[in-house]
């Protein structure tokens, strides 16, 4: 069969109990013991409800949109022109904004009414009752969907987020309530869940490196939840037409198939089985992200090529030779230099991480496999031979996978087709297999910011009619999908530290979503901004630059540059200058101009080799040379402690906040000791 739901890895759930309940699971799932688990897990959730639609169907049965043809989608789409700011009192700190759109704040706006009511006697609720009918109003709206989450990753869900759990514990008992969905969800998550699990596109710019674990363990569940509930509705549909189609009354179930499929009940895959994209910076983070959705499964996983991934993408081990080699002391200078480069940069680049930023991945699962005695099992397999288990395969094929994790660079490579030897002519690209997509995950985006935002133009590719269409089951294809609107059913979720013009943009242009919107994002209060954390005293100047449109920004600070700048310093020869430019174009721009000026400069890149760097340093605290440019990418890839540094010009304001006075605390550093001719060490005042 070709249809790329219904392969081989289907088959083996054949001899697995039927049923025609939605919600079931696995054959783990039917024990007392996971009854009990799960009635725990209800029992958490004390807001009295009623009876909620499964999220999954309710989304993805929606008719089709109008054609597009004659409107645009702006006028079709439901989620543009109703954004609005919406209250969450106490559940998260009075900094961040929290906005939604659409059909999600339309619901959201419904429980808020039920939950909230009327005060007595006609007067106004206190503060305090405020705030707990707002936090019990989010509770009621994240357990709504929260129901329907597939049984086997409910009950491993709160040990996989219990750090999460602890640190919001305290939030929760200060604002009054501490059960119901309090119990399996941290305030963060509370705000986002609602939005994700209804399949919105979401905007995370508030991402810190304490709430990052919140963040991904609530994405992995989403993920984790979705395939699960895909796969076992494609597997109980293929049992079901296939006990319609060999059953001995041919006559009345040819008559039900035919009347259930006019239904379109059969219509539950794309054109491709690929559902998830998740986009990563680099296999450290792709390694950590597919543990946590492992540890979801719990003892039902059973899983292929897990000793290969851990040699791929899992921790680097050192060697053993350096290390016996390498002294006492030299080993505790690199500590040293590993520590000054801050936790930040040791997450994404220390010694242990593995930060190649050229992968990518196909992850398949299948629901309801029993396990095999004689199979050699993976170490993160559990249960008995003979027990039903969900198995995860990796390095799977795209075209018979479920998730495909990768960077950008990878995908892009792997889609962008080179032009055979001697012939100038390119083939087309085969991204077909990213022709279904439901969920596209963009994770740690300020990160891929600073590779390369180009690549992260791959969206471009998603939710396009296929190219080849003879492995297709046009019968099993959804409506919208067969009428182009792929783009409005699939969820884009982006999480970043910032917000910044490329990744609004971006989000902008992809995120079409029928389901609506929610953007959550921190505004920075002015006794906790960054420039707070400068400890030099010096006086700082910031000019503005004035420009007609944001994209002749670049152009305007260069001419401003040019004519005022520049000049002074060639006049003055003012030495120890140190020139910060955040983007590398305009870095190409202002070495471009040092050069025709004949600029006695050195300039330290992330592109430079190590002896190039380390010798313009070397000149740069001496004096040889005047002036240093200093690239964003190579503060945020190298983390240089850049010495010699008596003045410091901004070209433009760094994307990271929190490398503002990194830079401007390097200022007089290293010259104490240097003894220089010229009185600018001496007596000229430090200037920023």
């Amino acid at each position: 069969d070709s249809d790329a739901e219904s392969d081989s890895e289907a088959s083996s759930s054949e001899d697995s109990e039927d049923s025609d309940d939605a919600m079931e699971d696995n054959a783990d799932d039917s024990s007392p013991e996971n009854e009990e688990d799960q009635t725990d897990v209800n029992d958490q959730l004390e807001t009295k409800l009623t009876a909620t639609e499964d999220p999954y169907e309710a989304h993805f049965s929606k008719p089709t949109l109008p054609q597009l043809d004659s409107l645009q989608s702006t006028e079709v789409v439901p989620h543009t022109g109703n954004n609005r700011k919406v209250t969450t009192a106490s559940l998260l700190n009075s900094s961040v904004d929290v906005q939604m759109s659409g059909p999600l704040l339309d619901s959201w706006d419904k429980i808020m009414t039920n939950v909230s009511g009327a005060a007595p006697n006609g007067k106004s609720h206190s503060k305090k009752q405020n705030n707990i009918q707002t936090r019990r109003a989010w509770e009621e709206f994240s357990a709504g969907p929260y129901q329907h989450v597939r049984q086997v990753l409910a009950k491993n869900w709160k040990s996989v987020n219990r750090s999460a759990l602890k640190r919001s514990a305290g939030d929760k008992e200060e604002n009054g309530s501490n059960d119901g969905v309090g119990k399996v969800f941290s305030s963060l998550q509370l705000a986002m869940y609602p939005a994700i699990a209804r399949y919105a596109d979401v905007l995370i710019s508030s991402e810190t490196r304490q709430n990052r674990d919140e963040i991904s363990n609530l994405l992995s569940l989403h993920v984790m939840n979705h395939v699960l509930t895909s796969r076992t509705r494609v597997q109980r549909h293929n049992r079901r037409i296939k006990e319609l189609t060999n059953s001995d009354e041919n006559s009345a179930d040819e008559k039900k198939l035919d009347e259930e499929e006019g239904d379109d009940k059969w219509r539950d895959q794309g054109y491709t089985r690929p559902k998830v994209l998740v986009l990563l910076p680099n296999r450290g983070a792709c390694w950590k992200f597919v543990k946590e959705m492992i540890q979801l499964l719990g003892d039902a996983a059973i899983v292929d090529n897990g000793e290969r991934f851990d040699e791929e993408y899992g921790p680097l081990e050192p060697g053993a030779d350096s290390d016996e080699e390498e002294d006492a002391n030299a080993k505790a200078r690199r500590a040293a230099v590993m520590k000054q480069k801050g936790a930040e940069w040791n997450d994404l680049f220390g010694d242990n991480i593995n930060a190649d930023d050229d992968f990518k991945m196909g992850m398949s699962i299948t629901p309801n496999v029993v396990r095999s005695s004689g199979k050699k099992k993976s170490r993160h397999a559990g249960g008995n031979a003979g027990a039903s288990g969900v198995n995860v395969k990796l390095f799977a094929d795209f075209y018979r996978c479920d998730i495909i994790l990768a960077s950008p660079i990878g995908l892009t490579m792997a889609t962008t087709s080179n032009p055979a030897d001697g012939d100038e002519e390119e083939t087309e690209a085969d991204v077909d297999f990213l022709s279904s997509i439901d969920i596209c995950i963009v994770a740690r985006s300020d990160v891929l910011l600073m590779q390369n935002w180009d690549h992260v133009n791959i969206l471009d590719s998603l939710n396009r009619q296929p190219k080849k269409i003879s492995d297709i089951d046009f019968s099993r294809v959804r409506n919208y999908l067969l009428n182009g609107q792929g783009a409005h059913w699939r969820q884009l979720i982006m999480v970043s530290k910032f917000t910044d013009p490329y990744i609004s943009s971006t989000f902008r242009r992809h995120a079409k979503n029928v389901a609506g919107q929610l953007k959550i994002r921190r505004k920075v209060p002015a006794d906790d901004a960054s420039v707070c954390d400068v400890l030099v005293r010096v006086k700082q100047v910031f000019q503005r630059v004035a420009c007609q449109t944001v994209s002749a920004a670049g152009a305007n600070r260069l001419r401003y540059f040019s004519d005022h700048v520049l000049p002074k310093l060639i006049r003055l020869n003012q030495k120890h200058t140190l020139i910060y430019i955040p983007n590398y174009f305009d870095f190409i721009a202002v070495r471009n101009l040092l050069l025709k000026r004949e600029a006695n400069f050195v300039s330290v890149t992330e592109y430079a080799r190590v002896s190039e760097v380390s010798r313009g340093r070397a000149r740069f605290l001496q004096g040889r040379k005047s002036i240093m440019l200093y690239t964003g990418r190579a503060q945020f890839f190298l983390r240089h402690k850049i010495k010699g540094a008596r003045h410091v010009i901004f070209f433009g304001l760094p994307e990271y906040a929190e490398f503002y006075p990194a830079v401007v605390n390097m200022l007089n550093d290293g010259l104490s000791n240097i003894e220089d001719g010229d009185d600018d060490v001496s007596r000229m005042p430090m200037s920023c």
